[in-house]
């Protein structure tokens, strides 16, 4: 019933929403889009993936909002402590010690897991575990993130604009992941927001809040993706400001610039490194598969060759070590550090944290080791990946199949569209290398750490949709296409 109601407010708020180059019925139409891939998601994680229950991520974070949306039947005031932030270890012992995205401490300064799990425990109160009112209210979150970029873009294409919305809505792996309960469906809003206020035709008022809340979005649920866009805007902002709109020369200052604060500061730059290090070290973990064992202060990780030498009691999930063996020693809720040590028979059980016998669609990485070289060694190998793969022999189930296609059309599209370059305007141009320096910048990103080609589909959203409009903005019309024109353009 609640989700009945939902449906209908939703579709009279769409019904209400005047849209320019939009019937009215598009909007509505796009929601059933949504709401059918929202289903199909549900399905391909409860029935492909899983044995008809959810799996994996969509579990673990229904699984983890409904134990904090028991702490408010228990006491609400420490409810709020969660919500806000101000949790004690000995309230997560208490309450959430069977949490896994919660209780295993932050790897960074935002723990955007925790930001996802918080959302959905406050819908628990509507949905009682029905899961199909997360995604309902997701997708249609996602969906006025989808109309704030329409109407940020619609003005500045060639082709018709009914066109150019179901291409948005329609994007294979951005409709999947943004029909889901996870961090996709938010990010993409925050991001729709950033990009409205920045490119967008609007008075203050409008442009203020869009950049506050899209801000927040983006750190709360993606940090890494707002990390990623700052360069992008600056780079937009000096163009304008301080180099006339001389976009290359613009790119070739803040270039040299940013190479001599990595060279004359070298402290924070190996920081950095080792955090890309240690994401790049945790993931390949996960990749391959492996035991992380819980020692009180720090976890002990064995790969799934080295489970033979481990006694393992699957009733309490205890872990023995019957003879010295050589681990990897990770620091518990810190990036740094982990290093290798030779553990002899414990006497005292370790706790079974979390078990994975691999994933199917894991590729080889070239390893950081903590080297500045080795990182930009690793560009090629890193862009390639995260921008191209998965390839056809590459590792993974059918559905890789949908990611190969989506690539080969979308890079397909962007070389045809960058034929007009030389015709487009200055600012067309400064808009195009902007999303596409957004993009590049997220592609290496996601490339230096992530093994996983699923993951890697996931994660790069964001630079495919970036990528998708810089062309739209390049792309010229050289023959009517009577359907479309016949329709409010």
């Amino acid at each position: 019933m609640v989700i009945f109601l939902l449906l209908l407010i939703g579709a009279w708020i769409l019904w209400k929403r005047t849209t320019d180059g939009l019937l009215k019925y598009d909007l509505l139409i796009a929601w059933a889009i949504k709401l059918t891939v929202s289903w199909l998601f549900l399905v391909v994680y409860s029935e492909y993936y899983g044995s008809g229950t959810l799996t994996a991520d969509p579990e673990a974070f229904m699984r983890e909002s409904a134990l904090l949306n028991q702490v408010a039947h228990e006491s609400f005031a420490d409810y709020l402590r969660f919500l806000a932030g101000m949790e004690t270890q000995s309230m997560i012992d208490h309450y959430l010690s069977a949490t896994t995205h919660w209780s295993s401490g932050n790897l960074t300064l935002i723990n955007d897991s925790k930001n996802v799990i918080r959302v959905n425990s406050l819908l628990y109160f509507l949905s009682n575990g029905n899961v199909y009112l997360h995604v309902v209210v997701f997708g249609f979150l996602s969906l006025l993130g989808f109309r704030e970029l329409y109407l940020t873009f619609s003005t500045a294409i060639s082709f018709p604009k009914r066109r150019f919305w179901y291409a948005l809505i329609l994007f294979p792996s951005l409709v999947f992941w943004t029909g889901s309960m996870l961090k996709e469906p938010l990010m993409i809003l925050g991001l729709c927001l950033v990009i409205r206020a920045w490119f967008g035709d609007l008075g203050n008022a409008g442009r203020i809040w869009r950049w506050g809340l899209g801000l927040l979005l983006l750190i709360a649920f993606k940090p890494y993706v707002l990390l990623c866009l700052l360069p992008a805007i600056a780079l937009y902002i000096v163009t304008v400001k301080v180099f006339k709109k001389r976009i290359w020369l613009a790119f070739s200052v803040m270039f040299v610039v940013f190479i001599g604060a990595l060279t004359l500061m070298p402290a924070p730059r190996e920081k950095g490194v080792f955090y890309l290090t240690r994401k790049q070290f945790d993931f390949i973990n996960i990749g391959k598969g492996g035991i992380h064992a819980y020692a009180d202060s720090c976890f002990y990780f064995f790969r799934p060759d080295q489970f033979q030498y481990l006694n393992i009691n699957e009733d309490d999930s205890s872990v023995f070590l019957k003879r010295p063996l050589h681990a990897k020693k990770v620091a518990l809720g810190k990036a740094l550090p982990f290093e290798d040590v030779t553990l002899q028979p414990n006497k005292k059980a370790w706790f079974m944290y979390f078990r994975s016998n691999g994933c199917t669609s894991y590729i080889p990485v070239t390893f950081i080791r903590s080297s500045s070289t080795q990182l930009v060694k690793n560009i090629p190998e890193a862009f390639t990946n995260a921008a191209f793969r998965p390839f056809f022999g590459d590792p993974g189930g059918w559905l890789k199949y949908f990611a190969i296609v989506e690539t080969i059309v979308l890079f397909g599209w962007v070389l045809y569209a960058f034929s007009f370059w030389k015709s487009a305007s200055n600012q067309t141009k400064l808009k195009v290398v902007s999303l596409m320096l957004f993009a590049i910048c997220l592609l290496l990103l996601i490339g230096w750490i992530t093994p996983v080609l699923g993951a890697m589909v996931r994660y790069r959203i964001p630079a495919y949709l970036a990528i998708f409009v810089a062309a739209a903005l390049l792309f010229k019309k050289t023959k009517p296409t009577e359907t479309w024109e016949k329709l409010p353009s």
